[in-house]
């Protein structure tokens, strides 16, 4: 009986070190499980936060080289608008085409003056700035189509008319006396030259 017994304690001995054993593997087993199902979520996410980043350096070279090629567009423009735009020595030689163009319409030129050369920042570019000023006398559709040839004359590309003030005299009527003058007139232009700002 003393063996039975000696038997039967063994068993559960036994049996309860198995049952620690398994125990403890299970709990040992359960935070490997989790400590992998962590480091499973991690990678994942990971990968996710890569691919994004993968994608988005991707916009952004693709972004670049629209950028670059916008950027060589615009130096082109600015290069061939500076082109466009006359020297100052051309500038000051707008007083001969002005009276060119007036004893070409059938006008007289009574007073022409400029203003010294100014520089002038446009849209971060700058330009130098004369402003001329010119008084003709003559009939009013001769003026009008001086105005209109300053506006079309390719010397005048880079020029705008800023304003024309015509005076006609009076006339009356019922006077015996001789016609008064023909029509005076004020042309005011800008000429703009590249200042290469």
């Amino acid at each position: 009986m003393r063996m039975k017994l000696g038997r039967t304690a063994l068993l559960v001995l036994g049996i309860g070190v198995f049952v620690i054993a398994f125990v403890t593997l299970f709990f040992i087993y359960a935070r490997q499980s989790s400590a992998q199902e962590e480091l499973e979520a991690t990678l994942a996410g990971a990968q996710t936060q890569f691919a994004k980043l993968i994608s988005g350096k991707d916009a952004l070279e693709s972004l670049l080289t629209q950028q670059q090629s916008t950027l060589a567009e615009a130096r082109a423009l600015l290069t061939s608008s500076q082109a466009s735009f006359p020297e100052l020595e051309a500038s000051i030689e707008y007083d001969e085409v002005l009276t060119e163009i007036a004893n070409y319409c059938g006008l007289e030129v009574l007073n022409m003056s400029a203003d010294e050369p100014r520089d002038k920042e446009i849209e971060g570019i700058t330009f130098v700035v004369i402003s001329f000023e010119v008084e003709v006398q003559g009939a009013v559709n001769s003026v009008l189509s001086m105005v209109s040839k300053i506006a079309t004359d390719e010397r005048f590309a880079s020029a705008t008319v800023e304003s024309v003030n015509i005076k006609v005299p009076r006339r009356d009527p019922l006077a015996t006396a001789p016609e008064p003058e023909e029509p005076t007139a004020t042309i005011k232009l800008t000429g703009y030259s590249y200042g290469g700002g």
